[in-house]
């Protein structure tokens, strides 16, 4: 009887444990998932909104707002998502099947002249956040107790754009 309960005493103990190594785990692999959705994203906006009269001179300008649209469009695919809001450069996204929180997304763009070939190269930084969605009965209790345990997940990624001849 005493095994027993030692037993039964050792599978809580180990649960309470490997939890909440579980969903550190799983926001490993969801920053994972979220980088390569931004990744995709602005490989597909940038290959569809670069001004084509500006390629003809080789240089990279990018129509920024066809840019937004198309990634977040891209995004919206990969990560299951719907597009909330649209101010400018900054999109928020919201999860459709409740998997993750709202995602906040800032584009920012700049170019600059390449004086090696005197060609315009542009540059796209995308920067994701969001609150991470606790996944395990114990992690959940604890976020919602307080603002201590608040995790965000972020991704940021830097695009440089060209045109070789």
């Amino acid at each position: 009887m005493k095994d027993i309960a030692i037993g039964m005493l050792l599978v809580v103990f180990l649960s309470i444990l490997i939890e909440p190594l579980v969903d550190t785990a799983n926001v490993y692999r969801e920053k994972i998932i979220v980088g390569s959705a931004i990744s995709n994203s602005c490989r597909a906006a940038k290959d569809r909104s670069l001004i084509y009269d500006q390629m003809i001179n080789l240089d990279a300008e990018v129509d920024e707002d066809l840019f937004v649209d198309y990634f977040s469009e891209a995004f919206e695919k990969a990560m299951n998502m719907t597009l909330v809001s649209k101010n400018g450069t900054t999109v928020v996204f919201k999860s459709n099947n409740g998997k993750y929180n709202d995602f906040k997304v800032t584009l920012s763009f700049n170019s600059d002249i390449d004086y090696d070939t005197e060609q315009v190269v542009g540059k796209v930084r995308v920067y994701a956040e969001s609150d991470y969605k606790f996944k395990t009965k114990y992690l959940k209790l604890a976020e919602d107790s307080g603002d201590a345990t608040t995790l965000k997940i972020t991704s940021e990624r830097m695009l440089l754009l060209s045109v070789r001849n």
